[in-house]
């Protein structure tokens, strides 16, 4: 097998083209700056409370209840965690082979 790499007869040489016409630059749209929104959005987020009071309430009452979380769920995570660690142990026998 034969491997030809940049012959001339096969790659057609550009053609020469006018430059591009420059363009004046953007017109700055005002030198003053405003930060009313910016200063609006800080003064919205300081109001914002970092707790929540109705998830810390909610969280309390699952924790307060026996059944929570349902057998379901805990089959669920039993079942996944137990596909994990058997895939994970498969390809710790294929590595050692």
């Amino acid at each position: 097998m034969e491997i030809e790499f940049n012959t001339t007869g096969r790659i057609p040489q550009p053609e020469s083209s006018k430059p591009a016409a420059r363009r004046d630059a953007a017109p700055a749209a005002s030198d003053a700056v405003s930060f009313s929104t910016s200063d609006s959005l800080k003064s919205q987020l300081s109001k914002i409370s970092t707790v929540r009071s109705e998830q810390v309430a909610r969280a309390k009452q699952l924790v307060a209840d026996g059944q929570y979380p349902p057998d379901y769920v805990l089959n669920r995570i039993a079942n996944l965690l137990a596909i994990h660690t058997k895939a994970d142990s498969t390809n710790r026998s294929d590595r050692a082979s």
